[in-house]
């Protein structure tokens, strides 16, 4: 089976169609949900495929993708969507008197879910990994002991 831009965006409604619609992302899924352009986009990147159009993933765009990479692309696709609906959230606990709404709890567990899922996804794909590069340095000179003048 060939994946398609509208399997993808099925599969990441799926997992965060309930965020998205609280901070009124479109829930689409029809191959051409803009909201989803850019996350679907930065996780094919992420698994070395490329895009023609940043603006507009097209389904030639999921085709250069390795399909042993599809849970990847999910995965990294799925982080990034929590990341934009972060992002818009902007809702906050509400007290009026006696009266008193605890808007920023969605807040709350989409942090700890962006967490687990960012751990998640460093540990089996290694991206948001901190890289370190090594090297040494050469001094090219020679200590002799010699005694400093009094």
């Amino acid at each position: 089976m060939t994946l398609t831009r509208a399997n993808v965006e099925s599969i990441l409604v799926n997992r965060c169609g309930a965020y998205m619609e609280a901070v009124g992302m479109a829930v689409t899924i029809v191959g051409t949900n803009a909201n989803l352009n850019d996350p679907i986009g930065y996780a094919i990147r992420a698994c070395d495929g490329s895009v023609a159009d940043y603006v507009l993933v097209t389904n030639a765009d999921i085709l250069t993708v390795d399909s042993d990479d599809y849970d990847k692309l999910f995965d990294v696709a799925e982080l990034r969507t929590l990341e934009s609906v972060s992002g818009n959230y902007d809702m906050v606990d509400i007290t009026v008197g006696p009266r008193s709404e605890k808007l920023n709890q969605l807040a709350q567990n989409l942090e700890a879910r962006l967490k687990r899922l960012a751990q998640q996804v460093e540990d089996k794909y290694g991206i948001g990994a901190p890289t370190v590069d090594s090297g040494h340095i050469t001094l090219d000179f020679a200590d002799h002991n010699e005694a400093l003048p009094t």
